[in-house]
């Protein structure tokens, strides 16, 4: 059986081609690899944990709710180029195992929170979600991937027109991957709506916005659900961490109680 890695590969191998060819990006420096996070061993390597190729493709395709995580780009992070290794573990602090800060405070809190409530678990308030360990195995464990529309690796920050030409000079590249993982949840983290707009542009033609709230679309052909989110590194303070998960899970619950048929079972890992 082909393994996702083994197709995320060959994608990767022509998309590099071309960034080649239309931008003169040296792919063995500048090109991120991504996808669904790897499941297998955990290894600290040079100061930072990563994780290796495992058992992620049975894992996704067994599952019953999957989550397509799309962000904007990817920085340079001491050598861990491919995001698909990622542990959400700190990094340079010998062999103890952390939650990372940063963007990980939010993934973490948002995948957890999305997947359970798609799969029908209870929606809490902030304060009774779970601990940021917890937040991080669930993570570590959970049918999760994570997807960067735009595969240069870049600097701090990138505007919105410049995610957006870069997006439209490569949207056959980024549709093959979104379809090749059929996720039911895709989480749209920044671009000001740029990312949201392109998914619906070339994958879900139909796709409604449910309340003038503006967090949660939906698909009635797919029965897809697509959350336009900010940016995970955008929430910094518990104050605004808090705020915005409390917005995002209040329209989500008010979607899935006049769209019950959203629900999808829940059979994998251990309950948080």
């Amino acid at each position: 059986m082909t393994t996702y890695k083994e197709r995320e590969e060959e994608l990767f191998a022509r998309w590099m081609e071309a960034c080649r060819v239309k931008d003169g990006i040296n792919p063995e420096e500048d090109f991120a690899y991504d996808g669904i996070l790897f499941r297998g061993e955990l290894e600290l390597l040079n100061g930072c944990w990563i994780r290796h190729s495992g058992n992620e493709t049975e894992l996704w395709d067994n599952a019953p709710c999957r989550l397509l995580i799309l962000t904007k780009d990817t920085t340079r992070n001491g050598g861990q180029e491919d995001i698909r290794e990622e542990t959400a573990l700190r990094n340079n602090i010998g062999n103890r195992k952390e939650p990372a800060a940063g963007i990980y405070r939010n993934l973490t809190l948002w995948s957890y929170a999305l997947l359970n409530a798609v799969q029908g678990g209870e929606i809490v308030e902030y304060n009774q979600t779970p601990c940021w360990d917890e937040l991080r195995e669930h993570y570590a464990s959970a049918p999760i991937a994570r997807v960067n529309c735009k595969k240069e690796i870049g600097e701090s920050s990138i505007r919105d027109e410049v995610l957006k030409a870069h997006i439209g000079r490569y949207a056959d590249f980024l549709h093959e991957q979104i379809v090749m993982y059929d996720a039911n949840i895709i989480l749209c983290c920044g671009g000001g709506g740029v990312i949201k707009d392109f998914v619906k542009n070339t994958y879900l033609p139909d796709l409604e916005k449910f309340s003038d709230a503006g967090w949660v679309y939906f698909s009635p052909l797919t029965q897809k659900i697509v959350i336009d989110s900010y940016h995970p590194s955008y929430p910094k303070s518990h104050k605004d961490i808090e705020l915005y998960y409390e917005q995002m899970m209040a329209d989500l619950k008010a979607f899935l109680r006049i769209h019950p048929e959203y629900h999808k079972s829940k059979t994998y890992g251990r309950e948080i």
